[in-house]
Protein backbone atom coordinates (compact mmCIF):
# COMPACT_ATOMS: atom_id res chain seq x y z
CA UNK A 1 0.00 0.00 0.00
CA UNK A 2 2.68 2.70 1.04
CA UNK A 3 4.94 1.72 -2.41
CA UNK A 4 1.41 1.81 -4.24
CA UNK A 5 0.74 5.71 -2.85
CA UNK A 6 4.59 6.80 -3.64
CA UNK A 7 4.35 5.46 -6.75
CA UNK A 8 1.02 8.25 -7.37
CA UNK A 9 3.04 10.45 -5.38
CA UNK A 10 6.30 10.57 -7.63
CA UNK A 11 3.87 10.41 -10.78
CA UNK A 12 1.84 13.51 -10.09
CA UNK A 13 5.55 15.11 -9.27
CA UNK A 14 6.33 14.52 -12.87
CA UNK A 15 3.34 15.88 -14.21
CA UNK A 16 3.58 18.93 -12.21
CA UNK A 17 6.93 19.15 -13.66
CA UNK A 18 5.47 20.25 -17.46
CA UNK A 19 2.42 22.56 -18.52
CA UNK A 20 -0.74 22.64 -17.23
CA UNK A 21 -3.15 19.85 -18.13
CA UNK A 22 -5.25 22.02 -19.38
CA UNK A 23 -3.26 23.62 -21.52
CA UNK A 24 -2.80 22.18 -25.55
CA UNK A 25 -0.08 21.10 -26.90
CA UNK A 26 1.43 19.92 -23.35
CA UNK A 27 4.43 18.07 -22.39
CA UNK A 28 5.50 16.06 -19.37
CA UNK A 29 9.51 16.78 -19.91
CA UNK A 30 10.41 19.32 -18.12
CA UNK A 31 11.89 22.97 -19.17
CA UNK A 32 14.25 24.53 -16.58
CA UNK A 33 13.27 28.31 -16.46
CA UNK A 34 15.72 30.31 -14.36
CA UNK A 35 15.83 34.20 -13.81
CA UNK A 36 18.90 35.45 -12.49
CA UNK A 37 19.79 32.67 -10.32
CA UNK A 38 15.90 32.13 -9.47
CA UNK A 39 14.24 28.83 -10.62
CA UNK A 40 10.50 29.44 -11.74
CA UNK A 41 9.43 25.59 -12.19
CA UNK A 42 6.28 23.18 -11.32
CA UNK A 43 3.90 26.44 -10.79
CA UNK A 44 5.55 27.83 -7.86
CA UNK A 45 4.75 30.97 -7.06
CA UNK A 46 6.86 34.02 -8.15
CA UNK A 47 7.47 37.51 -6.90
CA UNK A 48 6.67 39.60 -10.18
CA UNK A 49 10.02 42.06 -9.58
CA UNK A 50 11.67 38.24 -10.41
CA UNK A 51 10.92 37.72 -13.69
CA UNK A 52 11.50 41.18 -14.53
CA UNK A 53 14.17 40.51 -17.47
CA UNK A 54 14.60 37.24 -20.07
CA UNK A 55 15.27 34.01 -18.13
CA UNK A 56 17.66 31.69 -19.19
CA UNK A 57 16.20 27.81 -20.62
CA UNK A 58 17.45 24.31 -20.47
CA UNK A 59 16.44 20.47 -21.01
CA UNK A 60 17.62 17.68 -18.21
CA UNK A 61 18.10 15.55 -21.22
CA UNK A 62 20.39 16.21 -24.18
CA UNK A 63 18.15 17.36 -27.78
CA UNK A 64 19.56 16.28 -30.39
CA UNK A 65 17.86 18.46 -32.80
CA UNK A 66 19.61 21.87 -34.32
CA UNK A 67 17.44 24.11 -33.92
CA UNK A 68 14.25 25.20 -31.18
CA UNK A 69 11.85 27.80 -30.28
CA UNK A 70 10.33 28.75 -27.05
CA UNK A 71 7.01 30.37 -26.38
CA UNK A 72 5.55 31.76 -23.48
CA UNK A 73 1.83 32.71 -22.75
CA UNK A 74 -0.48 33.75 -19.92
CA UNK A 75 -2.90 31.57 -20.01
CA UNK A 76 -5.21 33.64 -17.36
CA UNK A 77 -5.59 36.88 -19.10
CA UNK A 78 -9.03 38.62 -17.42
CA UNK A 79 -11.89 39.22 -19.70
CA UNK A 80 -14.77 41.46 -19.43
CA UNK A 81 -16.71 38.18 -18.46
CA UNK A 82 -15.16 36.62 -15.94
CA UNK A 83 -14.68 33.91 -14.70
CA UNK A 84 -13.83 33.43 -18.21
CA UNK A 85 -10.03 33.91 -19.33
CA UNK A 86 -8.23 34.75 -22.30
CA UNK A 87 -4.42 34.38 -23.44
CA UNK A 88 -1.27 36.36 -24.23
CA UNK A 89 2.00 35.82 -25.99
CA UNK A 90 4.34 37.03 -23.80
CA UNK A 91 7.48 36.05 -25.52
CA UNK A 92 8.65 34.10 -29.41
CA UNK A 93 11.80 33.27 -29.43
CA UNK A 94 13.51 30.75 -32.91
CA UNK A 95 16.65 29.71 -33.38
CA UNK A 96 18.03 28.46 -30.49
CA UNK A 97 20.54 25.61 -30.17
CA UNK A 98 21.31 23.17 -27.54
CA UNK A 99 24.44 22.84 -25.87
CA UNK A 100 25.99 19.38 -25.84
CA UNK A 101 27.30 19.66 -22.50
CA UNK A 102 25.31 19.75 -19.44
CA UNK A 103 25.93 22.65 -16.63
CA UNK A 104 24.81 23.40 -13.11
CA UNK A 105 22.03 25.93 -13.22
CA UNK A 106 21.03 27.25 -9.63
CA UNK A 107 21.68 23.75 -7.96
CA UNK A 108 19.44 22.08 -10.52
CA UNK A 109 22.62 19.91 -12.46
CA UNK A 110 22.62 18.06 -15.25
CA UNK A 111 21.10 21.46 -17.40
CA UNK A 112 21.69 21.65 -21.21
CA UNK A 113 21.39 25.34 -22.24
CA UNK A 114 19.28 26.18 -24.76
CA UNK A 115 21.07 29.49 -25.97
CA UNK A 116 20.68 32.11 -29.04
CA UNK A 117 24.22 32.02 -30.42
CA UNK A 118 23.14 33.15 -34.20
CA UNK A 119 21.86 36.63 -32.31
CA UNK A 120 18.59 35.70 -33.65
CA UNK A 121 15.89 38.71 -33.72
CA UNK A 122 12.67 37.74 -31.58
CA UNK A 123 9.60 37.14 -33.25
CA UNK A 124 7.88 38.40 -30.05
CA UNK A 125 10.06 40.37 -27.73
CA UNK A 126 10.17 39.21 -24.26
CA UNK A 127 7.26 41.19 -21.91
CA UNK A 128 7.74 40.90 -18.38
CA UNK A 129 4.67 39.16 -16.75
CA UNK A 130 2.35 41.82 -14.65
CA UNK A 131 -1.12 40.32 -13.92
CA UNK A 132 -3.40 43.47 -13.48
CA UNK A 133 -5.89 43.77 -10.61
CA UNK A 134 -8.57 42.05 -12.12
CA UNK A 135 -10.42 38.37 -11.69
CA UNK A 136 -8.18 36.01 -11.97
CA UNK A 137 -5.11 37.94 -9.75
CA UNK A 138 -3.24 34.98 -9.88
CA UNK A 139 -1.61 34.49 -13.74
CA UNK A 140 0.12 31.15 -15.28
CA UNK A 141 2.51 31.67 -17.14
CA UNK A 142 3.18 28.58 -19.86
CA UNK A 143 6.60 28.43 -21.45
CA UNK A 144 6.57 25.78 -24.40
CA UNK A 145 10.03 24.10 -26.17
CA UNK A 146 8.67 23.50 -30.05
CA UNK A 147 11.54 21.49 -32.27
CA UNK A 148 12.39 23.56 -35.70
CA UNK A 149 15.14 21.46 -37.13
CA UNK A 150 14.73 20.90 -40.41
CA UNK A 151 12.04 22.97 -41.06
CA UNK A 152 11.14 25.06 -44.29
CA UNK A 153 11.25 28.69 -44.05
CA UNK A 154 7.63 28.75 -44.61
CA UNK A 155 6.68 27.43 -41.26
CA UNK A 156 8.78 30.10 -39.58
CA UNK A 157 7.40 33.01 -41.44
CA UNK A 158 3.95 30.90 -39.78
CA UNK A 159 4.92 31.37 -36.60
CA UNK A 160 6.53 35.38 -36.80
CA UNK A 161 2.89 35.79 -38.79
CA UNK A 162 1.11 34.52 -35.50
CA UNK A 163 3.43 36.18 -33.22
CA UNK A 164 2.57 39.60 -34.62
CA UNK A 165 -0.81 39.66 -32.51
CA UNK A 166 -0.30 38.61 -28.95
CA UNK A 167 -3.89 38.64 -27.58
CA UNK A 168 -6.35 36.01 -27.77
CA UNK A 169 -3.14 33.37 -28.80
CA UNK A 170 -3.65 30.15 -29.60
CA UNK A 171 -0.70 27.77 -28.96
CA UNK A 172 -1.92 24.88 -30.61
CA UNK A 173 -3.26 26.66 -33.77
CA UNK A 174 -0.48 28.42 -34.10
CA UNK A 175 1.68 25.43 -34.13
CA UNK A 176 -0.94 23.71 -36.32
CA UNK A 177 -0.40 25.99 -38.86
CA UNK A 178 3.07 25.75 -39.22
CA UNK A 179 2.87 21.98 -39.17
CA UNK A 180 4.59 21.97 -35.89
CA UNK A 181 1.89 20.76 -33.16
CA UNK A 182 3.83 17.52 -32.64
CA UNK A 183 7.02 18.96 -31.98
CA UNK A 184 6.89 20.23 -28.25
CA UNK A 185 9.59 18.67 -26.74
CA UNK A 186 9.81 20.42 -22.98
CA UNK A 187 7.16 22.40 -21.19
CA UNK A 188 6.78 24.69 -18.13
CA UNK A 189 4.55 27.55 -15.86
CA UNK A 190 4.89 29.11 -13.22
CA UNK A 191 2.92 31.26 -11.29
CA UNK A 192 2.69 35.09 -10.50
CA UNK A 193 -0.24 36.64 -8.33
CA UNK A 194 -0.97 40.63 -7.72
CA UNK A 195 -1.79 41.00 -4.34
CA UNK A 196 -4.77 43.22 -4.80
CA UNK A 197 -7.25 44.46 -4.18
CA UNK A 198 -9.79 43.72 -6.94
CA UNK A 199 -10.11 47.10 -9.10
CA UNK A 200 -13.38 47.65 -11.27
CA UNK A 201 -11.05 48.55 -14.45
CA UNK A 202 -12.65 47.09 -17.66
CA UNK A 203 -9.39 48.01 -19.69
CA UNK A 204 -7.58 45.01 -21.17
CA UNK A 205 -4.60 43.56 -19.82
CA UNK A 206 -1.29 43.54 -22.11
CA UNK A 207 0.96 42.86 -19.47
CA UNK A 208 1.07 45.69 -17.17
CA UNK A 209 -1.05 47.11 -14.18
CA UNK A 210 -3.81 49.56 -14.56
CA UNK A 211 -4.94 52.10 -12.72
CA UNK A 212 -6.94 50.70 -10.01
CA UNK A 213 -10.42 51.54 -8.07
CA UNK A 214 -10.70 49.27 -5.31
CA UNK A 215 -14.46 47.06 -4.75
CA UNK A 216 -14.76 44.10 -2.77
CA UNK A 217 -11.97 41.47 -3.23
CA UNK A 218 -13.35 38.52 -5.20
CA UNK A 219 -11.70 34.77 -5.26
CA UNK A 220 -7.99 35.05 -6.54
CA UNK A 221 -7.14 32.73 -9.08
CA UNK A 222 -4.72 29.83 -8.42
CA UNK A 223 -2.60 27.20 -10.31
CA UNK A 224 -5.10 23.62 -9.61
CA UNK A 225 -2.51 21.36 -10.20
CA UNK A 226 -0.26 22.84 -6.83
CA UNK A 227 -3.49 22.19 -4.55
CA UNK A 228 -3.98 18.87 -5.63
CA UNK A 229 0.10 18.08 -5.17
CA UNK A 230 -0.40 19.48 -1.49
CA UNK A 231 -3.48 17.36 -0.66
CA UNK A 232 -1.64 14.20 -1.95
CA UNK A 233 1.55 15.48 0.17
CA UNK A 234 -0.97 15.95 2.94
CA UNK A 235 -2.81 12.62 2.94
CA UNK A 236 1.01 10.92 2.25
CA UNK A 237 2.03 12.33 5.63
CA UNK A 238 -1.41 10.91 7.34
CA UNK A 239 -0.59 7.20 5.74
CA UNK A 240 3.32 7.43 6.81
CA UNK A 241 2.18 8.19 10.93
CA UNK A 242 -0.22 5.90 10.51
CA UNK A 243 2.58 3.14 8.79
Amino acid sequence: MLYNFLTTLAAASLALAATPTSFTPGSNNPLVVSYSGRTALNGVVIAQNAVSTMPQIGTQTRLNGTSYAVLMIDIDIPTNTPPATSTLLHWMQTGLTPATTATNLNGTTGVFLLQNTSNTAPFAAYIPPGPPARIPLSHRYVQILVDTSGVQQTALNSLKTAAANRSAFSAINTLTAAGLQTKVVAGNFYNVTNPGPVSNTTTSSNGTRPTTTPVQAGAVGFAPQQSLMALVVIAGGMLLLAW
